[in-house]
Formats: structure tokens, C-alpha cells, sequence
């Protein structure tokens, strides 16, 4: 076979090598892509943009036992909780500041007010939301329920 016009026999072993060089170059950059994509699009899924309740959740992992799966973190004021929960309100406003908020996290799965730290709420349930407090990262009770409150996902 003898070369096209302007190639010598020699150099289409190099535009082969560096076409492979770049097809690889170009995989890798859209595997990196993806894995970012993924990233971000597992923290919006848990149900906020709120960094800051990432930083409670081994005050709530430790709350439910480290059972349950977790199916969000969703961030309040302590007035907000009036309207999400009004009973939790009721029952802890006076002992948080106004300004304070909480970090309700909240776990699927089987729970009982034996297995759980500080239960409020029903004796045993498929939901079990950690409330704590922030910044401290107190925990302030963990709710025991069948259906949840709130919204804890978002649906795409």
C-alpha cells in the first residue's frame, strides 16, 4: 500500500497514537463531568442547598441509632417550625431563641421510642426525624412518625 500524498509510511503511526491520545483525553474529561454532575445532584436531592445541616448529621445519625436510611436534611427557623410542625414548636419555642434555627434530618426505616435518643412522638414508626439545634449541634428531640411533615426530597 503506498502512503497518501504528504504522508510518509512513518508518521501515520503517530496521528494514530495521537488520536487515541486525544479520544482518551476527551473520555476522561466527560467522566469527570459526570462524576461532578452527580455529586451536586446527590446533595440537591437530600433536599437543600444549606450546607450548613451537613454538619449535623452525626448528631442525628447518632439520634436514630445509625439505622434508617437518610431521606433528607430541610433547615428552619424556630418561628418557621410553627407552621411545619406546630406541636415541636409549642413544645420547645420558649427554650430556643428566636434567632436559633434547627436542622431536621430526617430517617426511613423501622424505629422505636426504646431505640432512638430523646423520642417524642409516636411509641414506634417508619420515620424518624432528628431535630438539632443551630450551630450548637444539640440534639433536641427525635420525632417518631408514620408520614412525614414536610418535604424532605426534591422530585425532578
Amino acid at each position: 500500500m503506498t502512503p497518501h500524498r504528504g504522508h510518509t509510511a512513518g508518521s501515520t503511526g503517530f496521528a494514530r497514537r495521537s488520536g487515541h491520545r486525544l479520544a482518551a483525553a476527551a473520555a476522561s474529561l466527560v467522566l469527570a463531568a459526570t462524576l461532578l454532575t452527580a455529586c451536586s445532584a446527590a446533595r440537591t436531592d437530600l433536599g437543600t442547598t444549606d450546607e450548613s445541616c451537613y454538619l449535623a448529621l452525626p448528631t442525628a445519625a447518632k439520634a436514630v441509632g445509625g439505622h434508617g436510611h437518610l431521606e433528607g436534611v430541610r433547615k428552619y427557623s424556630v418561628s418557621g417550625l410553627k407552621t411545619v410542625a406546630p406541636r415541636l414548636y409549642s413544645r420547645y419555642a420558649q427554650d430556643l431563641p428566636k434567632g436559633k434555627s434547627v436542622c431536621l434530618a430526617a430517617y426511613t426505616g423501622h424505629f422505636s421510642e426504646s431505640e432512638v435518643m430523646k423520642p417524642v412522638g409516636r411509641s414506634s414508626g417508619t420515620l424518624a426525624i432528628a431535630v438539632v439545634t443551630w450551630p450548637n449541634k444539640d440534639l433536641l428531640a427525635t420525632l417518631i412518625l408514620t408520614k412525614t411533615p414536610v418535604r424532605f426530597r426534591h422530585i425532578f
